[in-house]
């Protein structure tokens, strides 16, 4: 008789991490997302509605308030999205039984720092996102008794809707933009969301203890250099000028300096090695 298969509830299935994911667990296991129109997150009853109808193995949180600005503009938004929903989960998984698995950000990090950061490294938020992603975090660690959190850098990767920053770029080449300006001095780490997805993936098969993961591929890049990267990968012909972040305005503080590295994990394969694995199979 075939074992059923491990059933895992996956919120923000429809972003980039959560379309990886989706694709790393097919098959071995059963997974149900909920789509935004079935589902909003800051409705604590609906929440728990899903969670009992699905009763799931493993609950993976890939959503997210993201952008800077946005949560600037509603931090009561971001708080609910980012922090309190998350809570919400880890109270569940305390109750239930389930792993949890959450995204964090490395916009957790202050930026002042001159290496990588890793996870004993103390967190210090400069703006909202990052503060409600903290939140999360500590929450999490605090009350889930199974949990994994996975914290991340800037994202590449396969999605049905190009809103974020390094598609929206090449979506601008590929159009017939040929002036690209890029800021030169925001330095992360850019990662594949499949390899990132291949990871998580990993963690939960290894039973690795619970706690917090940094999970990135290896190096890093500024996000100028990731975009000519990109652009020389897919043979664009686009002038990219670099220019200080400061040229684009925002109304919170920015993080300028967050590359990320595991003292857990083993390293990932280059950023550079992703990248051309990902333009090799890019697509408009």
């Amino acid at each position: 008789m075939t074992a059923p298969r491990p059933r895992i509830l996956l919120f923000g299935g429809s972003g980039k991490v959560g379309t990886a994911l989706r694709a790393v667990f097919a098959g071995q296991y059963q997974v149900t997302s909920p789509g935004r129109d079935a589902l909003d997150v800051r409705d604590g009853g609906r929440v728990r509605q899903i969670v009992s109808e699905t009763g799931p193995d493993i609950v993976i949180n890939a959503a997210a308030f993201a952008g800077i600005d946005a949560c600037e503009d509603d931090p009561a938004g971001a708080l609910e999205v980012n922090t309190l929903f998350p809570k919400l989960l880890a109270e569940l998984s305390r109750e239930r039984g389930f792993l949890l698995v959450h995204f964090s950000s490395d916009a957790v990090f202050s930026g002042r720092s001159s290496g990588y950061y890793d996870e004993q490294s103390a967190a210090a938020p400069v703006n909202m996102y990052g503060f409600t992603k903290f939140g999360a975090d500590c929450f999490i660690s605090a009350i889930a008794k199974r949990y994994y959190i996975a914290r991340i850098s800037i994202q590449f990767g396969a999605c049905s809707r190009n809103a974020q920053f390094v598609e929206k770029m090449l979506e601008k080449v590929s159009n017939g933009q040929r002036h690209l300006r890029i800021s030169d001095d925001i330095t992360a780490s850019p990662s594949h969301s499949a390899d990132v997805a291949r990871a998580v993936r990993q963690l939960i098969e290894g039973s690795a203890p619970s706690g917090l993961y940094h999970i990135a591929n290896s190096g890093k890049a500024s996000l100028y250099r990731l975009i000519c990267e990109m652009v020389s990968n897919l043979g664009l012909d686009a002038a990219i000028d670099p220019v200080p972040q400061a040229s684009f305005p925002s109304k919170g503080v920015k993080n300028g300096y967050t590359p990320i590295t595991s003292t857990k994990l083993p390293p990932l394969r280059s950023w550079q090695e992703a990248a051309a694995d990902y333009c090799s199979k890019w697509q408009r």
